[in-house]
């Protein structure tokens, strides 16, 4: 019996002599260059929070009228100029030579404005020392009867019984003495100096006062407004001969610190002369725009709370009464809710706003929906039911329903640079702030990256969408090595934003917010299509080179290479970098404010003049990507392998038909050709493939020297390798070309 046969040796060639060893792992450098790259990520943080208080350090400075130079020397000697503006107290430093603090000044108005003496308002300059002690007072300007004030300035122990007085012991000092013949101007001046030192202090995110104009819709006879002599936060309605209207009142200062999706909004509340409220407007905000403008829109909302005294109002429980708020801008309009509540109660206790009571906790199915899936995230990251395709799947769908349909809890640099800037709403988004807890924790602690994998609905569609279709695209290696670098561009265009304060929405910027598809603007819807369309044919394409804040977690993510100092590393200290030279070129918090405006000004009036052209040009460059990225392989597949090489005589389909057939087929070719050659010319300006489209384009045309145009065009290396690529991918065979000397 013949023995069985022994296999070929096969004996590996000797590379090296030694045998490979594994990379040596470094735990102590690992540990702090991790230390290393979460103080980047804080510190970039820290530099937007302190850019953004001196950018409204510097409006509110703005606001008040410059003191010259004389004035401030008549209390403060050696004064070089006006100071830094404090944003807390709105007070401005007073400094010598060196730089040294001398004391501080405080103006009354605007604040005050509204108390009127005998015929008008009187701003007075407040000097105060580095101790907290007034040194002098001085009127800079006064609209009441010229007489009156000079009687006051001539009488000079009226305003020198303030020297020496405590910051706190001037705003409560209520035994003033008038100076006879101007009993009601120095009176009315008392007051100011009280109310500008007192619990009203002005905001400093809306100095605008309430004026008289802005509630002429409901008293048509205003004339002016002034504070209730019993509750300073009312303003009187009155008209020309003195008599009530009605009051007002406004959710600003007390309120500030509720946030809505990205920031506080003041509100206007009118109430008859029964204290009851007759209507809301909603004055300035924070918050993004285009939730702003839906509760400014939605008329039931803004009439909700007609009928309420304001007592009423003061003990309203938002989440009991079952206040619901506007559709696609729920954020946003239930903080305005909040804040009503919040300002009424100010009103009628006459207490700081600071130590106002608390917006109840809201403790809503949202809250506990969203809870739930959180911790269903977690226990699939972290444990092995992530092997389990059934139970990932539910929880995926959830994701998709909860947070991303119903609720809208994701983080995005919108909400993270909005948070940074105006505080964390702790009580009103207690779910996003968990979601956005567990996305920038975990990822420091562990190797988990919870939030990309298991929590952002966007993400979650795409694991859904993986390899649906066939045709899969792999990147090259080189474009591999290129669009890494998109999402940190994009994180740098957002701390640009951010730290000068340009007029760019944040939220254009990632496809998130076309989840609350109400509220949704063109530009992140554009962004939600395409990305989750490119991911039919690269999976997790977004996820993988377009998302700014994926890269953010994953440069915070602990992982076995985190000892090694990697590209990643120099980007982000690229970008912490950017952060300081911004915050020393433009230490206001603004670029160069006149020149910015100058600039900036009819590009905005251009954008806001075009707004439907360019929502419509997005969107028609939207979809001619998405209809490219399908139709244009499909055509391309479809080309006869030699149709470059065959002979002019062969082309035509029509050749032996009717002629009228013949004409309708020439006619029907050349018009579809014309339309997908201007689409193709549209593509080298918008996103698609422009070249490659011309040249479907120009193979339907019939025109003298064709031929040649269409082998220039596919002779090119790109063209070439791409058409190639598509025809294997599709099982095709490679297209025939002819000869370098063959022109036809």
């Amino acid at each position: 019996m013949d023995s069985e046969p022994q296999p070929a040796s096969f004996v590996l060639p000797v590379v090296r002599d030694e045998p490979l060893q594994p990379r040596t792992k470094r735990p102590v450098r690992a540990v702090f260059l991790h230390i290393l790259r979460i103080s980047i990520v804080v510190l970039t943080l820290v530099l937007i929070r302190q850019q953004h208080h001196r950018f409204l350090a510097n409006e509110a400075a703005r606001q008040q009228k410059p003191v010259a130079l004389e004035v401030l020397r008549e209390f403060f000697s050696e004064a070089s100029e006006g100071g830094l503006f404090d944003p807390e107290r709105r007070t401005q430093q007073v400094v010598d030579s060196g730089g040294r603090p001398l004391g501080f000044i405080v103006q009354t108005s605007p604040q005050a404005d509204g108390i009127v003496g005998f015929s008008g308002p009187t701003n007075v300059l407040i000097a105060f020392g580095t101790d907290d002690r007034i040194l002098g007072l001085k009127i800079l300007w006064s609209r009441d009867t010229r007489e009156h004030v000079d009687l006051i300035e001539r009488q000079a122990e009226f305003l020198n019984s303030w020297k020496g007085t405590l910051w706190a012991d001037a705003a409560s000092k209520a035994a003033v003495d008038g100076v006879s013949g101007a009993t009601l101007t120095s009176l009315a001046i008392a007051e100011s100096i009280a109310t500008r030192l007192g619990g009203s202090v002005p905001s400093l995110r809306f100095p605008e006062e309430v004026t008289a104009s802005e509630v002429v819709d409901l008293f048509p006879n205003a004339v002016t407004l002034s504070p209730d002599t019993r509750r300073p936060a009312l303003l009187r309605v009155v008209d020309a001969s003195g008599s009530l209207l009605g009051f007002v009142f406004r959710t600003s200062p007390s309120a500030d610190n509720l946030i809505g999706y990205q920031g506080p909004t003041d509100t206007l509340v009118t109430l008859d002369k029964n204290e009851k409220v007759i209507g809301l407007r909603l004055r300035h905000s924070f918050d993004n725009e285009p939730y702003v403008g839906y509760v400014k829109d939605e008329e039931y909302f803004l009439t909700l709370f007609n009928g309420r005294s304001l007592a009423d109002l003061a003990a309203l429980d938002v989440f009991e009464a079952r206040i619901e708020g506007v559709s696609g801008a729920t954020m946003t309009s239930m903080t305005v809710a909040d804040a009503l509540v919040l300002a009424a109660r100010q009103a009628m206790t006459e207490i700081d706003p600071a130590t106002t009571a608390k917006a109840p906790s809201i403790l809503s199915f949202r809250w506990f929906s969203t809870m739930t899936i959180v911790l269903a995230g977690l226990a699939i990251g972290i444990t092995r039911l992530r092997k389990f395709r059934l139970v990932r799947l539910a929880i995926l769908g959830g994701v998709i329903a909860i947070l991303g349909t119903l609720n809208g809890d994701m983080l995005s640099q919108a909400t993270l640079i909005g948070w940074t800037q105006n505080d964390v709403p702790w009580q009103l988004a207690g779910g996003l702030v968990v979601v956005s807890a567990v996305a920038l924790l975990v990822p420091v602690f562990s190797k988990k990256q919870i939030y990309c994998h298991q929590l952002c609905p966007h993400g979650a569609v795409q694991q859904l969408a993986r390899k649906r279709v066939r045709w899969q695209w792999t990147v090259p290696r080189w474009l591999r090595q290129i669009l890494p670098l998109l999402p940190y561009s994009l994180l740098a265009w957002c701390i640009v934003v951010s730290m000068l304060h340009l007029p760019f929405s944040l939220v254009d910027l990632e496809p998130f917010d076309a989840w609350v598809f109400q509220a949704a603007g063109t530009a992140t819807i554009a962004i939600a299509v395409i990305g989750l369309g490119a991911s039919l044919f690269l999976p997790m394409a977004y996820c993988r080179y377009g998302c700014p804040t994926g890269a953010l977690l994953n440069f915070l993510r602990f992982n076995s290479r985190s000892d090694i100092w990697s590209r990643s590393d120099w980007l982000a200290t690229s970008l912490v970098l950017l952060a300081i030279l911004l915050s020393v070129a433009a230490p206001t918090g603004s670029v160069s404010a006149s020149d910015f405006r100058s600039t900036s000004e009819p590009v905005q009036t251009w954008l806001t003049a075009n707004k439907s052209v360019l929502q419509w040009l997005t969107a028609f460059s939207t979809v001619l990507f998405v209809c490219s990225l399908l139709a244009v392989p499909w055509l391309v597949a479809r080309i006869p392998a030699n149709y470059f090489v065959r002979s002019s005589d062969d082309e035509s389909a029509f050749r032996h038909r009717h002629p009228l057939v013949t004409l309708s087929g020439r006619l029907m070719k050349n018009l579809l050709g014309g339309v997908i050659l201007l689409a193709g010319i549209a593509m080298l300006i918008l996103p698609g493939q422009g070249l490659l489209t011309i040249l479907l384009g120009i193979m339907l045309l019939d025109f003298p020297g064709k031929r040649r145009m269409e082998i220039s065009i596919i002779r090119r290396p790109a063209i070439t390798q791409l058409v190639h690529w598509i025809r294997q991918k599709a099982g095709q065979q490679p297209l025939l070309l002819p000869d370098e000397d063959s022109s036809e």
